[in-house]
């Protein structure tokens, strides 16, 4: 079930968002954040003028076209990871961590699109 606050139309990660997290997780993900370049240059670079909903959808597929739901799910782990040492630093940055609560919500907003459109169980689980 999608949070009260988030919206279809705003389901979509914007390609700031994928530059973002792959330059975050660079370090201690390297072949995460290489599987999220590769899908950024995948993505137009001016989408045709259309609703944003239909916009959304469209990118959402052509990301998914490169990085397969398991990678979304490993991305989500790496940036939580990220977010927990980010609150654990003696140094807090709350810059940080507010980037990365943005992230997070813009990668679960994907996770939770994918999940929308596969919400029939897999045959193996009958």
């Amino acid at each position: 079930m999608p949070s009260p606050n988030r919206h279809t139309a705003h389901s979509a990660l914007t390609p700031t968002a994928l530059a973002i997290t792959s330059h975050l997780l660079r370090h201690d993900n390297p072949n995460l954040a290489q599987a999220i370049q590769q899908a950024l240059r995948s993505l137009p670079s001016a989408p045709a003028p259309t609703t944003a909903e239909i916009t959304s959808a469209a990118l959402n597929r052509q990301l998914l076209s490169n990085l397969h739901a398991q990678t979304v799910g490993e991305i989500l782990a790496a940036l939580t990871a990220l977010g927990q040492q980010a609150l654990h630093d003696h140094q807090r940055h709350p810059e940080r961590v507010a980037l990365l609560h943005e992230l997070l919500d813009e990668w679960v907003a994907l996770a939770e699109w994918i999940l929308q459109r596969n919400e029939s169980p897999p045959s193996q689980w009958h």
